[in-house]
């Protein structure tokens, strides 16, 4: 029994705004800027910063996000297949979800996810379902993700 949900990529809005803000930012000082070292820092940031910008562009909008609940399994939304043996908890924080690997200090990137608000109340109904048949604990705490 498996079943696939839509999921959104948390926060990638408040991202995208905040790395066009701070390559904003990075245009002035280089246009204010007399320094050839520091000239080649901020162009070399600038393009980190636009090859951010659009890989989460590219994700947000040309690939579709969402996460499988198998009977002992997960498939992410990048398609790797996590055996639930392999996930130590179930890390919730508002709407945002994050499945805790084991022998990992944060949560994946690509298993924290908001649910579809279509199908969020059903979503969050089979996550406890799943979690409470694989012996999971749901826990409500802050998580950090790592790219």
């Amino acid at each position: 029994m498996k079943y696939t949900f839509r999921i959104v990529y948390p926060r990638a809005k408040l991202n995208i705004v905040a790395m066009i803000l701070l390559e904003g930012s990075l245009l002035t000082s280089l246009s204010i800027n007399q320094d050839n070292l520091l000239t080649y820092f901020i162009s070399f940031l600038m393009l980190f910063l636009l090859v951010y910008i659009i890989a989460i562009i590219k994700r947000m909008f040309f690939t579709k996000l969402s996460i499988t609940l198998g009977t002992d399994f997960v498939i992410s939304s990048n398609g790797k297949k996590y055996e639930s043996s392999r996930i130590e908890s179930i890390y919730m924080s508002y709407k945002r979800i994050g499945f805790k690997v084991q022998g990992k200090r944060f949560v994946p990137m690509d298993l924290c996810f908001y649910f579809d608000k279509a199908q969020e109340i059903k979503g969050v109904e089979k996550l406890n379902e799943w979690a409470e048949q694989n012996k999971k604990e749901v826990i409500n705490k802050l998580f950090q993700t790592l790219m």
